[in-house]
Formats: C-alpha cells, sequence, structure tokens
C-alpha cells in the first residue's frame, strides 16, 4: 500500500463484514472501508501477505483492533472496520505490531504495494431502519455475499429512502424468513448510495433464497421494487465472499 503506515493506522481496522456477523442490537452504525484493487497475477502474493498481517496480529493478540476482509470477483480486496466516531482515525492501532516487529512489518508492507496500482478509503454507515432482520434469521456461517448498489442523485434523497422504507415494510407484512442489511455511502464516497448486503452459503443459495423471497412476496413487489429503482440514477451488482482466513479478530482478554 501507498503510504502504508498512514493507511493501515486509519483503515485497515474490521463483517462488507459488510456481513458483518453481530448480534442485531450489538450491529456497529459507522465502518471505516478500505479497498485493495489487486492485480489478478499477483493475488496469491497480496494473500500470503495479507495471512502475514494476520499471523502478526494473532501472534501478540492485538487488541485495539479487528478487521474482517471481503474478496471481490473483480480482484478487489475490502477490509471493514467498525469505528465509533471520526476520532478513531486518530488512534494508532498499529502500534503494537510496529514495536514487537519491527523491520518485517515495513517488508510485509513493501511486498503488498508491489500487488496493485490503486486503492481507496471511505466511510460507510449501517442503516438499521431500512434492514430487514427477522426474527431468528442469521448468517452464521453464510460467507457468500451479493451486494446491490442504488446510486442516486442528491434531489432523490428523501424520496429513495421512503421507497426502501415501503421495500422493508412489504418483507415485513409478508413474513419473509430472509434478512438484508443496508448500508449507507459516507465520507470519500464520489457518489451518493444506499448498498444492500444479501449473504448467503454460496451463489446458489442466495438464488433459491431470492426466489423464496419473491414467491413470499407476490405480484405486490412488482409496484414497490419498480417505485425504488426508478429513482436510481444507476444499479450495479457485486459478488463477494468473507474471507475469515484474512480477517482478525482478537481473543477477549480476561
Amino acid at each position: 500500500m501507498k503510504s502504508v503506515k498512514q493507511l493501515f493506522v486509519l483503515l485497515f481496522v474490521v463483517t462488507l463484514t459488510f456481513n458483518l456477523t453481530y448480534a442485531q442490537d450489538d450491529q456497529p452504525k459507522m465502518f471505516i472501508v478500505h479497498t485493495d484493487n489487486v492485480n489478478f497475477d499477483m493475488m496469491q502474493q497480496y494473500e500470503e501477505m495479507s495471512q502475514k498481517m494476520k499471523a502478526m496480529f494473532v501472534k501478540h493478540n492485538v487488541q485495539d483492533m479487528s478487521w474482517t476482509t471481503v474478496s471481490i470477483e473483480d480482484g478487489r480486496y475490502v477490509h471493514v472496520s467498525p469505528i465509533e466516531n471520526m476520532a478513531d482515525l486518530d488512534k494508532n492501532p498499529m502500534a503494537a505490531v510496529f514495536e514487537k516487529e519491527g523491520d518485517e512489518v515495513q517488508k510485509m508492507f513493501e511486498k503488498m504495494d508491489e500487488c496493485y496500482d490503486s486503492h481507496s478509503n471511505s466511510i460507510v454507515h449501517y442503516v438499521s431502519d431500512l434492514s430487514y432482520n427477522p426474527e431468528g434469521y442469521s448468517t452464521k456461517d453464510m460467507n457468500d455475499r451479493e451486494y446491490h448498489f442504488l446510486y442516486y442523485s442528491p434531489k432523490n434523497g428523501k424520496a429513495i429512502q421512503e421507497a426502501m422504507k415501503k421495500v422493508k415494510a412489504l418483507f415485513t407484512e409478508k413474513g419473509v424468513k430472509n434478512g438484508y442489511s443496508v448500508f449507507h455511502s459516507g465520507f470519500g464516497s464520489e457518489e451518493s448510495y444506499y448498498m444492500v448486503s444479501v449473504a448467503g452459503k454460496d451463489a446458489v443459495h442466495i438464488a433459491m433464497t431470492g426466489k423464496e423471497n419473491d414467491e413470499a412476496l407476490g405480484d405486490e413487489r412488482k409496484a414497490v421494487f419498480f417505485n425504488l429503482i426508478q429513482l436510481t440514477s444507476r444499479y450495479d451488482q457485486v459478488n463477494g465472499q468473507i474471507r475469515p482466513d484474512l480477517s482478525y479478530y482478537p481473543k477477549t482478554e480476561e
């Protein structure tokens, strides 16, 4: 990573998770996101260095940071971390590892630098009022993700929020068993968007639950979904995987 020390201090800290394997009441509300656009021929090296990074944190059981890594089908690796507020960006969670590992950390970062030509940083917000989490629903053992990005013009901000509330209301009314999480773009994003995260065990499972949802929602869904999609400036679907092997969560100190 370029300016790698600063970036990891600020950004390489968390489940796009955008998953996020938290109980609903414990769900963080704000996340810092760092995306590396890794070259396909350098993926193996990047993952090796990411595993080395994780091993250092496991070795020292660093308490002040954790991260969830999501690998996207187009070569992006997205690292997501919960934060309480913007003041958290002033903290230095890497200090303990730099102090104990020294030059090894710098060498590792330099090897990661070789793996990609660009990266980006942004903040996203979890929107509990628009997310649908029916009783008994859990994303445990569901590491595949289908992300739906709904971009919109500022003039449509209020209208698209209301349209998404109607989608949730329909899911609630029909008693749909499968949930979804909604995130909103924040600082560092070039465009305004809502991202809907759908979890599954694999692509087939996601497709199957999608079909179940359609059957439960019935024909009423068509008008409700159209009311939403007509307010977008563009739409994008991205598929990815939560990577437990590249993610780090510290053991709780007793």
